[in-house]
């Protein structure tokens, strides 16, 4: 198989479980968000973000690299997307969109900066 299929293969097994992983952090966030009446959405959103830690740790390992990386290195790039979230989630509750939609979208941003530190660092093949 050529370099350039194989990352490309690479890139859309990242997508499905990256997109697993962040339709599972959304409908846990939904869900709590509707059970906890709207209040202590940053609560909603840290535990859902545990869920989807768990579903994007081994989904990455066992589908998209097909490789071990270490617990510390996925945690630090995980709470860098977290981070990442609360960030977007702060701005952007500053602005007329509802709650929920800001939480969706900075759950989506997250998911886009896990996939550069992912590639690039977490899972990248040591340089020889």
């Amino acid at each position: 198989m050529s370099k350039t299929r194989a990352e490309a293969l690479q890139a859309l097994r990242f997508i499905a479980v990256g997109g697993v992983a962040t339709a599972t952090h959304m409908a846990v966030a939904t869900l709590l968000y509707a059970l906890m009446h709207g209040r202590a959405i940053a609560l909603a959103n840290f535990i859902a973000w545990l869920v989807a830690f768990s579903v994007s740790f081994w989904g990455h390992q066992r589908v998209t690299f097909k490789r071990q990386t270490t617990l510390h290195r996925f945690l630090l790039m995980s709470l860098t997307g977290l981070g990442i979230n609360y960030a977007a989630l702060g701005l952007l509750l500053l602005t007329p969109l509802s709650p929920l939609l800001a939480m969706l979208i900075a759950i989506a941003i997250a998911a886009v900066s896990t996939y550069i530190l992912a590639k690039h660092h977490t899972f990248a093949l040591p340089k020889q």
